[in-house]
């Protein structure tokens, strides 16, 4: 939707400015927090886990497998296990997540494995399905194989749980990053979600995390977990205070503030882009959901989060009785005072903590 007025050089200067801003800060805690999504950290360890049971797997087929002869009396003849290195077809059937693992020693794509292997991994990634096939356990492994092998032969040294290490960084690094330029709006709505979770656990008021993935399952809320269970983020769909009103994520709004009788006490709407030009369109889908907010209860507070908002649409924000506040998403993340502000006005007016 383009903007009706132009913007002065000294404007679009300051939105681009602010446009690479929001852009690199959302980027990085993107790439951390999808990091531990894609069990990048976790994964050696379940590996090493392993190890105990690797005598059990018969290895006598690993040229079939795609492992020439040189790579694998090289990793056989060095401290590591086979299984650190080489993917058995018996390991991805019993364990299919770990196919990220050895797709990512192998320094390959979701995308190209797809296009090499004919076979999907996304889903089995996820663990959202484990019924790989025999044919996609070979097919699978004959592929990684070969460039693990292929990697192997060509290092300067001797290959090392170093080298598997910054494999699987460099790997899901590039893997991410491919993913970020479609991901900006999500992880906007993430930071502020965990704004608000770790300002209610330093109120020591969060008492329990509601599941995503079970409708009435929670999850208390555990101290001594609080750095672990604020990285599985994307688990949870809101949370629930001792004084017993709760906090919930979903779309349409991207929060809802609930009160104890079940009515709702605030919505908040996040519209985290980067791009100047699509302001008017931020605000036009910020401002749909508050009209339906307001005809459900006409005493709901509504408040618009946003970075890359134009004068002529801030303009707007200003006049528009159904935004009842505005916050920049920018400064939230920028500037300390103003992030203090935004939350008390949350924990403090709406949600009386």
């Amino acid at each position: 939707m383009a903007l009706k007025k132009s913007m002065s050089p000294e404007e679009r200067k300051a939105l681009l400015s602010e446009a690479h801003r929001i852009n690199y800060r959302l980027r990085s805690t993107f790439f951390y927090r999808k990091l531990h999504e894609y069990n990048t950290y976790t994964f050696p360890e379940t590996i090493q886990k392993l190890i105990p049971l690797s005598e059990d797997y018969d290895w006598t087929k690993y040229k079939s497998w795609g492992i020439t002869k040189e790579a694998f009396e090289q990793i056989k003849n060095s401290n590591l296990s086979l299984i650190q290195v080489f993917s058995h077809p018996r390991i991805l059937r019993e364990h299919p997540v770990l196919i990220a693992y050895y797709r990512n020693v192998a320094a390959l794509s979701q995308k190209s494995v797809s296009y090499l292997s004919g076979v999907h991994t996304m889903r089995f990634e996820l663990g959202e399905k484990n019924n790989l096939s025999e044919v996609q356990a070979k097919e699978l492994s004959k592929l990684f194989n070969e460039h693990i092998s292929l990697i192997i032969e060509s290092a300067l040294e001797d290959f090392s749980t170093e080298h598997i290490k910054g494999l699987l960084f460099a790997s899901t690094g590039a893997q991410i990053d491919g993913s970020w330029r479609n991901a900006i709006g999500d992880e906007a709505e993430k930071v502020v979600q965990k704004l608000l979770i770790k300002e209610a656990i330093d109120l020591c008021k969060l008492t329990a995390f509601m599941l995503r993935d079970n409708h009435s399952g929670i999850e208390e809320f555990d101290k001594k977990k609080a750095k672990s269970q604020l990285d599985r983020i994307r688990e949870f769909k809101g949370f629930t205070l001792s004084n017993k009103r709760s906090v919930i994520f979903s779309s349409e709004p991207d929060v809802s503030i609930i009160d104890k009788d079940g009515s709702t006490i605030a919505v908040i709407e996040v519209k985290g882009g980067a791009d100047p030009a699509g302001a008017l369109e931020r605000y036009g889908a910020a401002k749909k959901s508050f009209e339906e907010a307001i005809r459900q209860n006409r005493e709901v507070v509504t408040i618009f989060v946003a970075s890359c908002i134009t004068s002529e649409v801030e303009e707007r924000v200003k006049k528009d009785k159904t935004i009842k506040h505005f916050y920049n998403l920018t400064a939230l993340l920028t500037h300390e005072d103003q992030r203090e502000e935004f939350l008390k006005h949350i924990f403090r007016k709406l949600l009386k903590c």
